[in-house]
């Protein structure tokens, strides 16, 4: 699989989460992890809505894995 075909996964998988209002659970290929909500998609990133850092851009080439969030108990 290609880092083009990996790419589009990740860009369908949350155009899916963004379009169905659902909250995310983003890792990254650095370790690092985000929970938010996607507020818009671009060719090659997409803007989260983080829960503690506010609005920020991830690009797709960072992304590990795109799950959905498990609610808060």
């Amino acid at each position: 699989m290609t880092m083009n075909d990996t790419n589009n996964i990740f860009y369908d998988k949350a155009k899916f989460f963004r379009d169905n209002n659902l909250a995310v659970h983003i890792s990254k290929k650095n370790n690092w992890i985000h929970n938010g909500k996607i507020i818009e998609i671009e060719k090659d990133f997409l803007i989260l809505l983080d829960e503690v850092k506010g609005e920020m851009p991830i690009f797709f080439s960072e992304i590990f894995e795109i799950e959905k969030r498990e609610e808060r108990k």
